[in-house]
C-alpha cells in the first residue's frame, strides 16, 4: 500500500516537527486497539477469523531504521581538489 521509505520519511518528519515522539510510535493507536478488541467480539466466526488473521502485529518502523543519516554541514576537502589534467 505504502512504500516503506516514504512512510519512514513521513514518520521522521513528524518527529522533527514535534508532532510525536518515537515513544508514541511504540504502541498502536487507540483506533487500532479498538478495532482489534471489536474484531474478537464479532458474533460471526468467519468475520472474526478474517479480521483477526488479516491484522499485522504493530511495529515501530523508526526503531528498525536506526538513527537518521544527516548530511555533512560543511564542504569536504575532496570538493576542492583540482581535477587531473588530461594529456593527449
Amino acid at each position: 500500500m505504502f512504500e516503506v521509505k516514504t512512510l519512514q520519511a513521513l514518520l521522521q518528519r513528524g518527529i522533527e516537527n514535534g508532532w510525536w515522539t518515537v515513544e508514541h510510535l511504540d504502541s498502536p493507536s487507540v483506533g487500532v486497539a479498538l478495532l482489534r478488541r471489536e474484531a474478537i467480539r464479532h458474533p460471526d466466526p468467519q468475520i472474526r477469523a478474517a479480521l483477526s488473521e488479516g491484522m499485522k502485529p504493530h511495529r515501530n518502523m523508526l526503531r528498525e531504521l536506526g538513527p537518521p543519516e544527516r548530511p555533512e554541514a560543511k564542504p569536504s576537502a575532496r570538493d576542492f581538489t583540482e581535477p587531473t589534467a588530461l594529456r593527449f
